[in-house]
């Protein structure tokens, strides 16, 4: 699948998610902020990445991102990091831009970041 393809999926995966209605990270409980992460991934960042065990969907890139279990165990990786990470405002993002720019909101980035850090080992 052609990067252009999958910036196109992504684009309108986040979009549909944005018209959600979800709540904000600021009003949910650490648990409930790490749900709101999982929810959101499994609707957005499926189309890239394995987020989750109880992902129905495979990825439809041919080599699948990384996983975000493989991500979370990376050593270097911490929420400041990540946050900064999916805050940046490159149209790609990633090694060698890989990673097309989800746009998220400050309560998207802050429920993925929750997420993510929960699947670190020793976090549960």
């Amino acid at each position: 699948m052609s990067l252009s393809f999958a910036r196109m999926i992504l684009a309108s995966a986040a979009t549909v998610a944005l018209l959600a209605a979800p709540a904000r990270a600021q009003d949910l409980s650490a648990a409930d902020l790490i749900a709101a992460g999982h929810t959101f991934a499994l609707r957005v960042c499926w189309t890239c990445h394995v987020v989750a065990t109880d992902q129905t969907v495979a990825p439809i890139l041919q080599h699948p991102a990384p996983s975000f279990l493989g991500l979370a165990q990376r050593p270097d990786l911490n929420a400041k990091a990540l946050r900064n990470f999916l805050s940046t405002h490159n149209e790609t993002m990633g090694k060698a831009g890989q990673m097309p720019n989800p746009r998220l909101v400050d309560y998207q980035i802050d429920e993925v970041v929750a997420y993510i850090m929960s699947l670190k080992k020793g976090s549960r």
